[in-house]
C-alpha cells in the first residue's frame, strides 16, 4: 500500500488497512478518538444517554472538583469568567455593556491620573500605553 498523509499531523505513513486514516503517534490518536466521539454523541442517542449518565455520577462522586480546579488554576478561571461575558453580551445584545457615559463620573478621581498600560486579556492585540490627566474645568 502506498503512503498517505496523516488527517492529524499531515505526515506520510503507510496504513495497515484503506480505512485507516490517521497514524499511531499518541497525539493522532488522541485526535482520532475525539472525532469518533463527537460523532457518535451526534448520531447516537443511546450512547449520549450513557456519556450523560457517565458525566453525572462523576460529578456525584468528585462534587468539589470545579471550585479546586478554579483555585489551582486562578488565571483559567479568570480567562473563562472573561469569555463568558462576551457569550453573555452576544447572547442579550438588548443589555447595556458597561460603556460609561461622559457624565456618569461628578468628581475628578486623583488616582487615576498617570500613564498606564492596556493590556488585552482576550483579543490578540499589543498592549498600549496611555496617560490619563483631568479635563479642563474638572474641580475635586
Amino acid at each position: 500500500m502506498d503512503p498517505i498523509p496523516c488527517a492529524c499531523c499531515d505526515t506520510f505513513f503507510i496504513p495497515r488497512n484503506k480505512r485507516q486514516q490517521f497514524c499511531s503517534k499518541p497525539a493522532c490518536q488522541r485526535a482520532r478518538k475525539a472525532l469518533w466521539q463527537k460523532q457518535k454523541l451526534a448520531t447516537d442517542p443511546e450512547y449520549r444517554k450513557g456519556q450523560r449518565l457517565a458525566n453525572q455520577k462523576w460529578l456525584a462522586n468528585n462534587p468539589d472538583y470545579w471550585k479546586k480546579y478554579r483555585k489551582r488554576n486562578p488565571e483559567k478561571a479568570y480567562r473563562n469568567r472573561a469569555l463568558q461575558r462576551i457569550r453573555n453580551q452576544r447572547e442579550q445584545p438588548d443589555k447595556a455593556i458597561g460603556i460609561a457615559k461622559i457624565d456618569v463620573r461628578k468628581a475628578c478621581n486623583q488616582s487615576l491620573l498617570g500613564k498606564f498600560w492596556l493590556v488585552p486579556t482576550i483579543a490578540k492585540m499589543d498592549p498600549i500605553k496611555i496617560f490619563i490627566t483631568t479635563a479642563p474645568g474638572c474641580s475635586s
